[in-house]
């Protein structure tokens, strides 16, 4: 899912796996990250001159000439309030499309700072940091007004956030209902803790000339064509790539959808732990007998832009990916560019599986400034707002309604990464087929699905490592 750029924080090995603890009460969860150390308590906030400040330099963006004769007719959501002397404080996450975060900077200061006379600052920081700094802010009580959270985490940080129901029900105008396992993320109980933003969808890149050598015409239709062809690339120099190491995106992505393909689960329909089945082991073993042959080894200490470094540099042959190594590709007119090909993950015994990254936006209960920041989220969900970032993208984030995400804007991108535009209708979440609870994000937070694979590549039988992560999600699970 990564761009093409270094990540401050470096995977973590086995002997160092990161783990997610409850903590006593309401006080929320404190995650202890190998790679950050000890909570740090934000600094205070400063109040200054009305400004989106923002935490490291970016050079701005320009906005797409087209924007504003392509996007559906702008939605608005009311008259904004007047909001002078109040600052906004806003955490998420770094992303991968270089102009995206200078362009949404831009955005808050030629509209919602301009309209409301509020400070809004923003700080941008890799994905891997933000769980330590949520759990720091729960703590110590303190912190952003507004922090964009991964997977199902309104779940897992339940205890710290506001019930945003009234904002959901007012963004579902503009975009539609969310899509089905967008709304089971964001909604716990009967009430919405996040209102999701944007859908990172996922497709395999992989070098079409490389696999045409080893007589793969088409992309294959199963894993274990996959697998076998990806046998005769390495051979050739060339091997897949996928990242079995602690990052909270492309490991995730590739692990839970490989267990489901071959008729395994986390639990079952009720949320009982069910991680230890033919269907789980089968999936292992298929990995364990083609990980040295088929794939690059060192992928079991791989972070999310490990793997996007790896295609970039021609190290790899193939790997599960959003839309960042295409678009960089380009951008960085790579003489390979023309041989990028894009399909979906090919499909196991029991079907094919997708997942993808769901970013929602979460108002932090010790927040002082819940109406403004409710407000805040109205306006960045409104089209006239939401669809020119979109456009920036290009195709790297999808919509989080049917009515957002089938907009006229797709037309324009090329036609290689449309594929892209269906992914959050084929969505399965952490924790299907029972419901994405709490403890289903512990579960993806200490990483044991993904360790369960990296032990038995690295050495164990599928079932010892099966035994394995059933005897830890069982503790997650009591």
């Amino acid at each position: 899912m990564a761009g093409y750029s270094d990540r401050d924080c470096p995977s973590r090995t086995l002997t160092r796996r990161g783990f997610l603890q409850g903590a006593v009460g309401t006080t929320g969860l404190l995650l202890l990250s190998a790679c950050t150390g000890a909570p740090q308590t934000p600094a205070p906030k400063t109040e200054t001159k009305p400004t989106a400040a923002v935490a490291k330099p970016a050079a701005e963006a320009t906005k797409p000439a087209a924007a504003a004769t392509t996007a559906p007719a702008a939605q608005t959501a009311g008259a904004l309030p007047n909001l002078k002397g109040t600052t906004l404080s806003i955490l998420q996450w770094s992303n991968f499309i270089p102009d995206a975060d200078p362009f949404f900077k831009k955005q808050i200061e030629e509209g919602f700072v301009k309209e409301t006379g509020a400070q809004v600052n923003i700080e941008f920081i890799d994905q891997n940091t933000i769980a330590p700094k949520i759990s720091a802010s729960i703590q110590s009580g303190s912190g952003p007004d507004i922090i964009q959270f991964a997977h199902n985490w309104p779940h897992t940080y339940q205890e710290g956030l506001v019930d945003v129901s009234d904002v959901a029900e007012d963004v579902k105008k503009v975009t539609g209902p969310f899509y089905p396992g967008f709304d089971a993320y964001a909604k716990v109980g009967d009430k919405y803790l996040g209102i999701p933003h944007d859908f990172i969808g996922l497709a395999v890149h992989y070098r079409k000339s490389w696999f045409q050598e080893v007589g793969a015409d088409t992309f294959p239709a199963t894993i274990d064509e996959y697998f076998e062809v990806g046998k005769k690339l390495k051979a050739n120099g060339h091997p897949l790539g996928e990242s079995l190491g602690h990052s909270v995106g492309d490991p995730v992505f590739f692990t839970y959808p490989l267990m489901w393909m071959h008729g395994g689960a986390e639990v079952d329909e009720q949320g009982k732990v069910a991680i230890n089945s033919p269907g789980t082991i089968a999936a292992v073993k298929k990995l364990k007998d083609n990980w040295k042959d088929a794939f690059d080894e060192t992928g079991t200490g791989w972070d999310d832009s490990s793997n996007n470094r790896a295609f970039l540099a021609e190290t790899i042959s193939a790997t599960q990916n959003g839309a960042s190594i295409w678009w960089v590709a380009r951008k960085d007119q790579a003489p390979f560019f023309d041989d990028i090909g894009l399909d979906l993950l090919p499909a196991g015994p029991q079907g094919r599986f997708t997942m993808g990254q769901l970013w929602t936006l979460g108002i932090m209960r010790y927040s002082k400034n819940v109406d403004a920041a409710k407000a805040f989220i109205r306006w960045q969900m409104q089209d006239s707002v939401w669809m020119p970032l979109f456009e920036v993208f290009n195709s790297f984030v999808c919509g989080i309604g049917e009515k957002q995400n089938n907009n006229p804007l797709w037309d324009k991108f090329p036609p290689a990464t449309r594929v892209f535009k269906d992914a959050p209708s084929t969505f399965r979440g952490i924790g299907s087929p029972g419901p994405p609870s709490q403890k289903a994000g512990l579960t993806q937070a200490k990483y044991i699905i993904v360790d369960m694979y990296a032990r038995a590549v690295q050495g164990e039988s599928p079932e010892a490592a099966v035994a394995w992560a059933e005897n830890e999600m069982k503790q997650t699970y009591t």
